[in-house]
């Protein structure tokens, strides 16, 4: 069953599927298909028309122009992960299987190199459309949102710091996304597996300091004082 995640961060517009017509629909996952293939430089009205089977002119009835079309490829390519991610997470109990499935998303996330190189391609693009920025903004909000949810959830004991570590999960997704697209071989099991370690060592020293209870001692701690 699909679970609808209710967070103060919700996409822009919600479902950017949802008020297209099936021919509006058509051209959209045409144009997700050229851009996954030849790149953003690639996603011309001549190329979707083509791809699929419409008259161009319909692309412009729909879409007004490439930047219309680019804002629907960039609402749709983040609600689909958005769902994706929320519906993954939230099968399970909280505790430290809810984090464990998060990080383990995250690493999922990160080994799609298909998807990560349509996205790599949009955000250049993105970065430079004053329309566009503030829905990769929340994009990103989103993603932390949802991290502080899994790692925390409504949990008064929360660790202050609990939103930095949230933005540095999604930091972490993206550069070893980059690096293992770069390079297959790439270990992304044995980097994620730190990362967890790394999370959970953070979350059960603040839920100790929140209880009055010292922090875990390290070793070397004293060479440090």
């Amino acid at each position: 069953m699909e679970v609808v995640l209710d967070l103060p961060y919700s996409f822009p517009g919600g479902d950017p599927l949802s008020d297209l017509s099936p021919t509006a629909r058509r051209i959209l996952e045409a144009a997700r298909r050229v851009l996954a293939r030849d790149g953003f430089s690639g996603v011309t009205f001549d190329a979707v028309a083509a791809e699929a089977n419409e008259n161009k002119a319909l692309i412009a009835y729909h879409f007004g122009n490439k930047a219309g079309l680019i804002t629907a490829l960039v609402d749709s390519v983040a609600h689909d992960a958005n769902k994706a991610l929320a519906n993954e997470i939230l099968r399970l109990p909280g505790g430290a299987r809810r984090v464990r499935r998060l990080i383990d998303s995250h690493r999922i996330i990160s080994s799609d190199v298909a998807a990560y190189r349509v996205f790599l391609d949009l955000v250049p693009h993105i970065l430079r459309d004053e329309d566009l920025r503030p829905r990769l903004a929340t994009l990103y909000r989103w993603y932390r949102d949802l991290d502080a949810w899994a790692m925390a959830p409504g949990d008064p004991a929360a660790p202050p710091e609990l939103d930095d570590l949230c933005a540095l999960t999604v930091a972490v997704t993206d550069g070893l996304a980059l690096q293992h697209a770069a390079d297959p071989g790439f270990d992304l099991r044995a980097a994620y597996r730190l990362w967890e370690r790394l999370v959970r060592t953070f979350l059960e020293a603040g839920a100790a300091h929140a209880e009055g209870e010292p922090p875990p001692r390290r070793d070397g701690d004293d060479a440090h004082r």
